[in-house]
């Protein structure tokens, strides 16, 4: 048998386990789907098990399998395994059907779990070299077993507050009737964010008060399908406009992540609300405030993404009432 032909039925080999292995592993994640308090109503549900505990597991069980004699270099394998987890997690996805919003947030926690799985697996085979593989196999059960500790673990609840401001070249009267009256807004309005543009939330096409003072309630509007309320509970004419949100029907969830639906088990969008403030030279900073709970073991995490997805929306719609009231100011 030539080189050529011995090489080509080694890279047979080696594909042919690959797929393997992700078959294998897509049946674990399967099998987690299965266990009791692994779902929520949602979809996964978010814990310790499936946002660290999981992934690592897989990580550790990719590295052990694509290099089982620990001969690969220094992050190779754990490289790889945390790579192929990215595909097994859209793979599992879109089969699962969770949400684009859920899959992008999840993707840097996986990533990481896994090359640590992985490099711990790396590590166990310098220190036990002469019974790596069956230290290795060793750390795939473990993190199995710790697999039913993380319903157990009630999750810790943090409030947060992402604000967003614009200077408009018009003064607080001619602002305010937009706060009151936003209408027929268009696709071409606003500005590029990540969250309408990339992970294809709904742009928001119209927030009307109905009534006028304290108890006036605020309906809006995003994209064709989604509607939520905000019933007015401060009201000062041309200085500050505060609401609470409330949510009537699952639109929002529906349309965008079961995970983030506004109301749910691991995030509350709770209150928000407009502040204007005068400047010089007839000039108003316009401030946009939205107040939300998040009940998760990566809290703080969630809260980058706070900032990005809230941010995004709330600059947008901002950028919107400054253009219309700086048109309307002439």
């Amino acid at each position: 048998m030539s080189e050529i032909q011995q090489r080509g039925k080694a890279w047979i080999w080696v594909g042919a386990r690959l797929l393997l292995i992700l078959v294998a592993v897509w049946l674990l994640v399967a099998l987690f789907y299965a266990l009791p308090g692994s779902r929520s109503a949602g979809g996964l549900a978010v814990g310790l098990s499936s946002l660290f505990i999981l992934p690592f597991c897989l990580g550790a069980i990719l590295a052990f399998a694509v290099d089982p004699g620990g001969q690969g270099g220094r992050f190779g394998p754990a490289t790889l395994a945390a790579a192929l987890l990215l595909v097994i997690l859209a793979i599992a996805g879109a089969f699962f059907r969770e949400g684009l919003i859920c899959m992008v947030m999840l993707a840097p926690l996986w990533w990481g779990s896994a090359w640590l799985g992985g490099s711990t697996v790396r590590a166990l085979h310098r220190r036990f070299r002469e019974r790596a593989r069956l230290h290795a196999a060793g750390l795939i059960v473990l993190p199995f077993a710790l697999l039913l500790l993380g319903p157990l673990a009630a999750n810790p609840t943090h409030h947060f507050e992402v604000r967003r401001s614009v200077v408009i070249e018009a003064g607080a009267e001619r602002i305010w009737p937009h706060l009151l009256a936003l209408d027929d807004l268009s696709e071409a309005e606003g500005v590029w964010t990540i969250a309408q543009d990339v992970l294809r939330i709904p742009r928001p096409r119209s927030a009307l008060v109905v009534g006028e003072g304290v108890g006036a309630v605020r309906l809006a509007r995003w994209g064709e399908q989604i509607g939520f309320e905000e019933h007015v509970t401060g009201w000062s004419q041309n200085r500050h406009l505060a609401w609470r949100f409330v949510f009537p029907d699952d639109s929002i969830a529906r349309h965008t992540d079961a995970h983030i639906g506004p109301d749910s088990e691991y995030l509350g969008i709770e209150t928000g609300g407009y502040t204007l403030t005068p400047l010089a030279d007839g000039r108003t900073r316009l401030t946009l405030t939205t107040r939300y709970r998040a009940s998760s073991p990566a809290n703080h995490y969630s809260a980058v993404w706070g900032e990005i997805i809230l941010g995004g929306i709330q600059r947008n719609i901002l950028t919107v009432v400054a253009d219309r009231s700086e048109a309307e100011a002439g």
